[in-house]
């Protein structure tokens, strides 16, 4: 019973759940996507990060669907586009690319589009990619809109 009824009531009630977010600032180069690093973990029930060896990736330490969702906040900066999209092991997801008119010169977040994507549950991973295409480097806002990234396990495959 333990096994069968205890272990998987258990697992239901506490799903792997991840949350992390970027407290350090990062420079985002000119037209360049670049995986987004988050150095502090919120929640990581499951233990797919790590805020010293690849800051920048979550994977999935349990096998299924997960719904991942983040963001990236940029200083003010009044030229060129901006964006956020969900990659997996390296490689954008079709149709998780999110890209802004940047309009003004305020610090502003930009989401990334939340997706549904499945993982092995050992070596597939996912990232947070930024974009921005203002001239030259852009940093990261730490204090207003921190970047976020959120990785919530929703079902079997």
């Amino acid at each position: 019973m333990n096994t069968n009824v205890r272990d998987a009531g258990n697992f239901f009630l506490s799903v792997p759940v991840f949350e992390g977010r970027q407290t350090a600032v990062q420079s985002i180069p000119n037209n360049t996507n670049t995986n987004v690093t988050f150095d502090t973990e919120d929640v990581d029930n499951d233990n797919g990060h790590s805020t010293s060896t690849n800051t920048d990736r979550y994977t999935p330490q349990t096998a299924g669907r997960f719904q991942i969702s983040g963001g990236v906040g940029f200083t003010g900066n009044a030229t060129g586009r901006r964006g956020a999209f969900v990659c997996r092991n390296g490689g954008a997801i079709t149709g998780a690319l999110t890209l802004f008119n940047s309009g003004n010169a305020l610090t502003t977040a930009y989401p990334a589009k939340t997706i549904t994507e499945t993982a092995n549950g050992s070596t597939d991973y996912f990232t947070i990619q930024a974009f921005q295409d203002s001239g030259g480097a852009l940093n990261t806002d730490t204090t207003g809109f921190q970047s976020s990234f959120s990785v919530r396990w929703v079902g079997t495959v």
